[in-house]
Formats: C-alpha cells, structure tokens, sequence
C-alpha cells in the first residue's frame, strides 16, 4: 500500500473506525495540507499522527518509509458525529493511493500511520547481540559448561543474516495456538530457535498449559512433547523414520520423505516417514486454524533441512556419485551432518549446498531435494502437506549442543531424548538419525528406536507481537511474545 498521498474527494462524508481512545485536543489539532492533497472543495483538514512503538508526534506531511494507516485508531468527524463505516473508511485505488472520499468542507479527519515493524526486529531489540563467532568445539551454558556463551549471535543461512539463541538464555518464548482449536483448548507455548535470514521466525514446540510454570521437561508427564516415547510418535513402539519395525537397514529410511530405492526421495510416489505422518496429524489439528491453509501467521515459504548428503566412508570426499556408490540400499554412507558435527563442530544454517554426480549431465545436483518446504516456497521440494517439520542437528549445536558431550545447562536440554531431522550414517546395516539425548548432548539412535517429536514451525516475518506486561522484561517465561491475529 503506497503511502505517497492522500486524495480528498466527493462531498458528504464517511471514513475510519474509532476504539474511543482519541483525545479531545487531537480534535482541535488540524492541518489544511491543500499542497499535499487533491481536493474539489475549497476547504479540508486533514490531522495526522505518526508512531514509531510507543512514541507518537504530529506530522504535517505523509511518513516516508514502512507504515501504515492504523484503521482502527483513525476516524472522521461528520456532522458533528465520528464515522465508524469501517467498510466506507478508506479506499485504495489502482494506483495505490489511499482515498477519503465524501468529505464536506466543515469535517475533519484524524488519521494515525503506524510504523511497520518485524517481528525478528522487535526480537533483536529486546535480546542481546553478541556477535558473529561462537566456540562450537565447546558446550554453551551458564555453569557445568565450557564456556559462558548465552545471547543472540548471526550466523548466514539460505535466504540472509540469521540470529540463533545461544546457551542458557530465557527470553525466547513465545505463545501461539490453542490445542484442539483456537476458540478452546490450551495456549501452545514454543521457543525460539532464530530469526531466519528472510525475517520469519523459527520456533520449536515446548508444550501446553496457561502459564510456564506448567512445562516440565524432565517430567514424564509433561506436555512439552508430541505424545510420549510410548505414543503415537511410534505407532506402538515401530520405527518413527520408516513404515514397519522392519525398515532400518537402507538408507532411504533417513529421508523425511522417500522413494523406494533412492536416496533422495520426493514427490510423486513418495512416502512420508512415521515422523512427518504424525506431525501432519498434530498440526492438522492443532494448528489448521492459524495455518489458514497459508493465509494465518505461519510461513509458508520457510524449509525443513534434511540433509542427505553424504560419503562413502567417514573420510571419503564428499564429491562423491551416491547414487552409484553410497547413499542408497544397505551401503555404509556418512551423511553431511556427521562430517560437520562429529569431531569437527562446522555446524551451517544453509541447506542449499550444491554436490556432484556423475549421473547428471551436468555433474551437479542441486540439494533442494534435501529442502523440504510446503508448496509455493521459495526453494525445495514444495512436496509438504504442512509447513512443520523437526529441528536439525545444526542448529541443536548451533544452540550450545555438541556431539559427544553431556550440557544440562542451555535452553535445548529437557531432561528427555528428541529427534532432530539431521540424518547421521548408516553403518553394518543400520540407518541412524541425529537426536539430542537425556543428558542435552547431540546423540544418534537407529531410526527405528522410540524418542520424542518437538515440532518446529515458522512465522511469518511481518508476525506482530504484543506482551501482557509492558514494565517487564519481555520474551521471558511469564512475559512472552503473544503473536497478535
């Protein structure tokens, strides 16, 4: 919507909502802005009123730059009375020019232009940033750690400058949903995992309940799962990666979706792993309404990283053909998350690495096969029925994890084991995924052991937040960011 002008025209009246919480001085404070507004009578005035978050200031021109007009607050006073026709308010032309029409030469109109501020912006302002370098060779948290990491830090991922919450830190929750519906049910709380680099905001399932207080990771009966290690998420104690408690021992298996006999498997003839079966399931019905078959707050456009890239043995380049010789039926095949994390801590937000194969043409295959995002996104395999998905071993280092080593003290730690979506190796005949395990370090299991789902989603970025207490410190347990409809 251009902000560049307003035209003034007709002659009778009508224009915006009111929510009854104008002042009576803002009534007297006009501006006749004839230079800046085509007009066919010989007197108009127009006051306006621009707001940057909580500061307000009267302007005698149109705001440059990303605002709105704020069509709750503005109004019109017609014939001694203010308009509430919010349908008769204000129209935008072809042009995109925003128009009051039918305004009478003794009414006035009041109109307020907010600020359009991101959600990742307002994240950024209330957390700390420390910077761009973190000790990925070393566990982050407060105390029992290696080093004392915990803030804000970037890191590139696919689209841009992402921002990663790092070690023990506790302004990152957030309060989205209701179970069951959005008219009943529990409030849904999440954390954020970051703010990806085209500003959506990345979150992660921490359970149900009215306040924090009621999340217990380390409970068995806490609701910060997707069912237990005996639910549904194993379809009775079968493999949660594949179909039956047969399929474990080809590496098809490790794919959030296959194909039979390929190594990266998707759309038509596809099968989707246990895994994404039962998240489509959760978030069908818990989130059908929000999601708004993509109209609500969550991004559509945002991917799931299954990266299967991958070698022939530990040490092998990484330029390999794998659909010849590693990567498909029972080959032992070290995948891309195993060379960065284990040993050597190289973790990447990006998922769009490029590798080569000699049976294409070209000798390279774009690893978007890998991107798994729901139709219309930008990049991927557009092949989701919901845009959800898990989090990736990466990022559980990326958030103070480390492969190997045991940290109770940063924000990922639960006190329960739960999958990731970060393939590890198939080795002797056994297909293993990254998870991260009871004692918070980065773990492997065999795809066809029990463990937890923590659904992973994305906001979209131009998600506005609001907090039930403004003198608090905000992203906090008992002050979260509540996504506003």
């Amino acid at each position: 919507m251009k902000l560049n002008k307003i035209l003034v025209v007709g002659v009778v009246g009508f224009l915006l909502v009111c929510l009854f919480t104008f002042k009576k001085d803002k009534e007297r404070e006009e501006y006749v802005l004839k230079d800046r507004i085509e007009v066919n009578d010989s007197y108009n005035s127009i006051a306006m009123y621009q707001v940057d978050g909580e500061e307000e200031k009267k302007i005698t021109e149109m705001p440059e730059g990303n605002y709105t007009i704020d069509t709750q607050r503005s109004y019109c006073v017609l014939k001694g009375e203010k308009e509430h026709d919010k349908e008769a308010i204000l129209k935008t032309n072809e042009n995109g020019e925003h128009i009051i029409s039918n305004l009478a030469p003794e009414e006035r109109c009041f109109v307020w232009f907010n600020k359009i501020i991101k959600a990742g912006d307002t994240i950024i302002d209330n957390s700390s940033v420390i910077g761009d370098e973190a000790h990925f060779d070393k566990t982050s948290c407060v105390t029992g750690c290696d080093v004392q990491e915990n803030g804000l830090y970037k890191a590139k991922d696919d689209f841009g400058e992402s921002y990663y919450f790092r070690g023990s830190v506790s302004d990152n929750w957030v309060k989205f949903g209701k179970t069951t519906s959005t008219s009943s049910g529990e409030d849904i709380w999440w954390r954020i995992i970051r703010i990806n680099g085209d500003g959506s905001i990345r979150l992660i399932y921490a359970g149900t309940g009215e306040t924090a207080e009621n999340l217990t990771p380390s409970d068995e009966t806490n609701k910060g799962y997707v069912g237990s290690s005996n639910s549904q998420i194993n379809n009775n104690a079968t493999t949660v990666w594949a179909v039956d408690n047969k399929t474990y021992n080809n590496n098809m298996y490790v794919g959030y979706e296959w194909i039979s006999g390929k190594m990266h498997g998707y759309g038509s003839g596809s099968i989707q792993s246990m895994v994404l079966q039962n998240l489509n399931t959760w978030f069908e019905t818990n989130l059908s309404d929000e999601f708004a078959n993509g109209e609500g707050q969550i991004d559509i456009e945002s991917i799931f990283c299954n990266d299967r890239s991958g070698a022939t043995g530990s040490g092998a380049t990484w330029s390999e053909d794998m659909e010849d010789s590693g990567g498909i039926g029972s080959n032992d095949t070290y995948y891309g998350a195993h060379k960065r994390l284990v040993n050597k801590q190289n973790p990447t937000l990006k998922c769009s690495t490029n590798y080569t194969n000699s049976s294409n043409p070209n000798g390279v295959i774009n690893k978007t096969a890998d991107s798994f995002t729901y139709t219309g996104a930008k990049t991927g395999t557009k092949s989701l029925e919901y845009p959800v998905g898990l989090i990736t071993a990466d990022e559980v280092v990326y958030a103070g994890g480390l492969s190997g080593y045991d940290n109770k003290g940063y924000w990922l730690y639960t006190g329960k084991s739960y999958w990731t979506m970060s393939p590890c190796q198939i080795r002797d005949g056994a297909a293993y995924i990254f998870l991260l395990d009871l004692d918070g370090r980065l773990s492997t299991s065999f795809v066809h052991a029990s463990s937890r789902l923590r659904p992973v989603i994305n906001l979209k970025a131009d998600t506005k937040f609001y907090f039930d207490h403004a003198d608090k410190p905000k992203g906090t347990s008992d002050n979260p960011y509540i996504v506003s409809n």
